[in-house]
């Protein structure tokens, strides 16, 4: 039995709540960041929670919800990074 199997016992509505925090402080975050070079990039953010939420709805499979999260987050980190380099320089 792989690690972690035991969350598979709890509710499906446990983990819809808490993409929608983590959906909520995207949000937050982007708020916060307004104005700042990197904050379009968070976007990226809130966009993987929605993925997962679209696996909750069956709408995708979850390999899918991971890869196109985890896809979405390397964006990110890349427009950070990209950004962050460029404000160095300048």
């Amino acid at each position: 039995m792989p690690f972690g199997s035991f969350l598979d016992t709890f509710p499906s509505a446990l983990y819809i709540g808490a993409h929608l925090l983590f959906l909520a402080v995207g949000f937050w975050a982007v708020r916060r960041a307004t104005g700042a070079r990197y904050a379009p990039a968070l976007w990226l953010y809130a966009a993987s929670q929605i993925v997962f939420l679209l696996y909750f709805g069956g709408v995708i499979t979850m390999k899918m919800a991971v890869l196109v999260e985890q896809t979405l987050i390397v964006v990110m980190v890349l427009m950070v990074a990209s950004t962050t380099a460029a404000s160095t320089r300048a």
